[in-house]
């Protein structure tokens, strides 16, 4: 199965941003089987993606949703 990840902010624009992209290719994804999924909640909210370290961004993307 091919998955895409969505990767905002955890933030309320961030979280916005997951909706609407959610919302447009929804029907796209699920004609071709395809996934989407959010990184977990390990990252801080309000923290942005370019200062989080490597174990941080890994353990995110083991727990998405």
């Amino acid at each position: 199965m091919k998955e895409i990840i969505l990767a905002f902010s955890l933030s309320p624009q961030g979280d916005h941003t997951d909706f609407y992209i959610r919302s447009q290719i929804k029907g796209v994804t699920d004609n071709l089987n395809i996934k989407i999924s959010s990184l977990g909640r390990g990252l801080s909210t309000g923290t942005e993606l370019e200062y989080s370290d490597n174990d941080t961004l890994k353990n995110a993307l083991k727990n998405r949703q």
